[in-house]
C-alpha cells in the first residue's frame, strides 16, 4: 500500500462588503471591551450635527502632545482625539472606527487611560468628557459650544400643600 500525500489549499476570501460603510452612510465605533457606555454617548454627540461640526472646527492652538505607546506615538490631547474620531466617522469608507487612541487619551481621575475591560457609568463619562472638552476649548472662540448645544437649567420647586 502506498501512502498518497494529498495537498490541500486553504483559500482566504476577502470580502470587502464587511469593510464598507453601511448603506445609510454611517460608520460605527468598535467596542474594545466594556466601553458601550462611552460609545453610546459618543454616537449621540456625533449625531448632533451642530455639535459635531463646531467641535470639528474648534482649534485649541495646542501642538500634538505625543506620547510613546508601544511602537508608535499617540497624541495624548483628548480634544484632538475626539476631533480625529469625528473626522474618521464623517469621512471613512470603512465600516467602523477603532477608538483605541481615544481611549488611551481619555484619562480617569488618577490620570490613567480608560480601562476598556471595566464597565463604567455613562453619567460619569458624560460629566468627565464635557469637563475635558470644556477645558480644551476654554481659551478659544468655541468656548460656548457645549453650553449652546447641551446647556440647560436645573430648577427645584418645593410645593407645600
Amino acid at each position: 500500500m502506498s501512502t498518497q500525500k494529498v495537498q490541500t489549499y486553504s483559500y482566504y476570501y476577502y470580502n470587502t462588503f464587511n469593510e464598507i460603510r453601511s448603506e445609510f452612510g454611517y460608520a460605527g465605533i468598535r467596542n474594545l471591551g466594556c466601553i458601550c457606555y462611552m460609545l453610546a454617548m459618543i454616537q449621540q454627540f456625533y449625531m448632533t450635527r451642530p455639535f459635531r461640526y463646531l467641535m470639528l472646527m474648534a482649534d485649541d492652538q495646542q501642538p500634538e502632545s505625543l506620547v510613546k505607546r508601544g511602537l508608535k506615538e499617540i497624541d495624548d490631547n483628548i480634544l484632538h482625539q475626539f476631533q480625529s474620531m469625528f473626522a474618521n466617522l464623517e469621512l471613512t469608507e470603512r465600516q467602523e472606527y477603532n477608538p483605541d487612541e481615544f481611549c488611551f487619551s481619555f484619562k480617569d481621575f488618577d490620570g490613567n487611560p480608560v480601562n476598556v475591560s471595566v464597565q463604567q457609568d455613562a453619567q460619569e463619562f458624560l460629566n468627565m468628557i464635557f469637563d475635558k472638552l470644556e477645558k480644551g476649548i476654554k481659551d478659544t472662540p468655541f468656548r460656548q459650544v457645549l453650553d449652546s448645544v447641551y446647556g440647560g437649567r436645573s430648577c427645584t420647586q418645593l410645593i407645600c400643600s
